[in-house]
């Protein structure tokens, strides 16, 4: 309950507003009615992970479907749960406002700290509008307020609006949720010295940390919920420590990166299929997955299909143990727990009929194996991929801001900034990167190339530190005419240069060296290893017509991905590549397929990189990715079973032991980590690889066979995932 006078509404708000605040769903019954029971039930739940406090009746908490009575009912309900020791906020935004202010009079009356409020819809269309109607509720309470800016209420404040709003005396800040990143860093910019400003999402940690202001509530979003099980609240741990100043992006890595992705691939899919609506039946069944209570949503929304809850279920429990999720009552149980740089994986285990199983979840992308060391420097993995599935991503390169929105719109991950006309390859522009940065989504990687590089350190460094602080996710160096021992030295000082920045260091050759005298590209895995590279890039630069298969083969760049993958690198090739070199691209399986060209209108020259024809390529690499398109039986005749190999039952014997590595919606790398970890530290347990893309499921099986590893048995089941068990030490023995 607020403990404060209305002039000490600000200051109330610096102390106490503080930390990760929920929000709840309204639950209902099957009849339609108000589930209080549920309700309870879900305060509780949400308390138990360790948030600050919640709001109710918000967006998520479908308030327009809700009659005044059941709102003020909801109020009831929280209140009582929260007695005074949990934060409390009561969302009161109505088109009446005599039922807003009733609603108002309510949660104060019945101990709320804090009142929402967002623009009256229908009839608010312009900024003035919405201060005379926030100053109406303003002079009528004694309780802070909290602006929500946001476009479901029909019109986005803008920056300067949003700082009349923070004068309103008791009007204490605004929950910035525009999605418009530049109106969000904007408005912290403009207020946030006087007012608590909070955009609901974890972009806005690194941003504030690079531009130097501070978000100290994060308010209030779902993530708490969806994310996290009690005992293991990762997102509030690392929402509680960003807003104290302590932005540790290597546990989010760990901990959260593959369910944000999760989340960012199904959000906006829901927020489409509505036509913009709020996703509230997405999030209320992903609540009910984690042991909220929820029911069905009330008209006009409609709830999730059975197709969409099955698919969602199924993405979510490789990621998190969901409560129920787990087969049968173990006998014996006990943790399989991989390291990363120190950043544990949970595992979480389970029976597997006779004998012990223990599932390893692989819940980041990134490396999990021991980090490779050169010279004593742990050369750090590629960042979690965006907000896509996992296999080979797709990366588009642009020359200016047109191209950039083209690739983006087409479905590039990966958008890559350069120069074709400077020298052989160069650099794009700095402004260009800055503004690509700020305009494409969250999710999406930018790529920053400083292409052929003089052999000069100091030169190089202060560019590649140019694009740490440009926030690049990667940034591309390349050698042609440049001996092993200088290019390993540049290298090294561009790595100094990113020090405390979470871009990468790629190294680059390029396949065609030979023509120009240059850096044997066979020494690329090297190279990158030597000089401390996050991983690397092959391109070509000859513009004859010839692309990178006429300089390497196919085996000689597998080989080399493998290799660099077993060695914690990320790995990309490119160089003048088509749709006609996909299949041997997907048998090579790199992380990253690099394209301009091949993605270039022909019939409308003033837009060069076409969105369709990205959107093309996009769609027949995922073929590829699925399985749909199988390229080994294409390439080998084999009719898709993985070098021949039967799938009849193994036999087992001498196995003490055994481990399920859930690989989906994994990079290739994090599942042979994983695999490569649980056979030195369980060397007699087999171990069952579950995966769903099949060009990882056949780097598995070529990881299997190099390590002298038996493949005892390989399935496929109804829902398109396959199933590898194999038995680590063991020579393979082929019916």
């Amino acid at each position: 309950m607020a403990k404060y006078a209305k002039s000490e509404a600000q200051e109330w708000a610096r102390e106490y507003l503080r930390g990760q605040w929920s929000t709840l769903v309204t639950p209902f019954t099957p009849e339609d009615r108000l589930d209080e029971e549920g309700l309870r039930h879900n305060i509780r739940h949400i308390r138990s992970l360790g948030v600050r406090g919640a709001g109710a009746t918000w967006g998520m908490g479908e308030f327009w479907a809700l009659t005044t009575p059941e709102r003020k009912r909801v109020y009831d309900i929280t209140a009582d749960e929260a007695r005074g020791q949990w934060g409390i906020a009561a969302h009161v935004t109505h088109t009446a406002h005599h039922e807003m202010l009733d609603l108002a009079r309510h949660a104060e009356a019945v101990g709320f700290d804090l009142l929402i409020v967002a623009a009256p819809y229908m009839v608010t269309k312009t900024e003035d509008q919405v201060v005379e109607f926030v100053q109406l509720l303003a002079e009528n309470t004694n309780l802070a307020i909290m602006f929500y800016n946001s476009p479901q209420f029909g019109i986005v404040m803008s920056p300067p609006g949003l700082k009349r709003l923070c004068r309103i005396p008791n009007v204490v800040g605004v929950k910035e949720a525009s999605f418009s990143q530049q109106t969000s860093i904007e408005t912290h910019l403009l207020c946030g010295k006087d007012a608590i400003i909070s955009t609901p999402d974890e972009w806005i940690f690194p941003k504030a940390k690079q531009l130097g202001f501070h978000q100290q509530v994060m308010f209030a979003n779902t993530s708490d919920w969806r994310f996290d099980v009690p005992g293991a609240n990762h997102y509030v741990q690392f929402v509680e420590r960003a807003t104290q100043g302590d932005l540790d992006m290597a546990f989010y890595e760990t901990h959260l990166r593959a369910i944000k992705t999760l989340s960012d691939r199904w959000w906006p899919r829901i927020v489409k299929k509505q036509n913009g609506a709020l996703p509230a039946a997405l999030c209320k069944y992903w609540g009910e997955l984690m042991g909220l209570k929820g029911g069905h949503v009330r008209p006009p929304l409609s709830d999730l299909t059975p197709d969409e809850k099955e698919e969602l279920r199924g993405e979510l429990v490789a990621l998190r143990p969901l409560p129920g999720s787990r087969p049968g009552i173990p006998v014996e149980t006990h943790a399989v727990e991989l390291r990363n740089g120190g950043n544990g994986v949970k595992s979480h285990a389970v029976s597997h009929g006779d004998i012990l199983a223990s599932r390893v979840y692989v819940t980041s992308p990134s490396v999990v194996h021991a980090e490779p060391r050169v010279n004593g420097h742990a050369a750090r993995g590629w960042l979690p991929k965006p907000a896509n599935e996992s296999g080979m991503m797709l990366l588009v390169s642009a020359q200016n801001m047109d191209e950039v929105l083209e690739a983006d719109r087409g479905g590039a991950d990966i958008i890559d900034v350069k120069n074709l006309q400077e020298a052989m390859v160069g650099s794009a522009h700095p402004m260009l990167a800055r503004e690509a940065k700020a305009r494409i989504p969250a999710h999406k990687h930018l790529s920053v190339t400083l292409g052929v590089v003089p052999n000069q350190p100091g030169t190089v460094a202060m560019a590649v530190y140019a694009a740490g602080q440009l926030n690049a996710t990667s940034v591309k160096v390349g050698f042609v005419r440049a001996d092993y021992d200088t290019a390993v030295d540049v290298l090294r000082e561009s790595r100094r240069a990113l020090e405390g920045s979470d871009t990468k260091l790629i190294g680059s050759l390029f396949g065609d060296n030979g023509l120009y005298d240059g850096l044997d590209p066979r020494s690329m895995v090297r190279l990158a290893l030597d000089g401390q590279c996050d991983g690397f890039l092959i391109d070509t630069l000859t513009k004859d017509g010839r692309n990178l298969f006429n300089f390497l083969s196919e085996n000689e760049l597998r080989e080399m991905v493998i290799e660099a993958k077993l060695a914690g690198l990320s790995t990309a090739l490119s160089g003048h590549l088509k749709l006609t070199d996909l299949d041997m691209l997907a048998r090579i399986n790199p992380d990253i397929v690099g394209v301009r060209g091949a993605v270039c209108s022909i019939g409308d020259r003033s837009r060069t990189v076409a969105w369709e024809a990205v959107a093309h390529f996009k769609a027949e690499l995922d073929k590829r990715k699925s399985g749909e398109i199988d390229v080994h039986a294409i390439g080998n005749g084999r009719n898709g079973q993985a070098n021949g190999h039967a799938n009849g039952n193994g036999g087992g014997n001498g196995a003490s032991g055994w481990v399920l590595v859930d690989g989906r919606g994994k990079s290739c790398q994090g599942i042979l980590a994983a695999l490569q970890q649980q056979a030195e530290r369980e060397p007699h347990a087999i171990v069952e690889a579950v995966l769903a893309d099949a060009l990882n499921i056949y780097d598995v099986i070529v990881w299997a066979e190099r390590s002298g590893h038996a493949l005892l048995s390989q399935r496929k089941d109804a829902d398109g995932t396959s199933r590898v068990l194999i038995q680590p030490g063991r020579v393979a023995v082929h019916a």
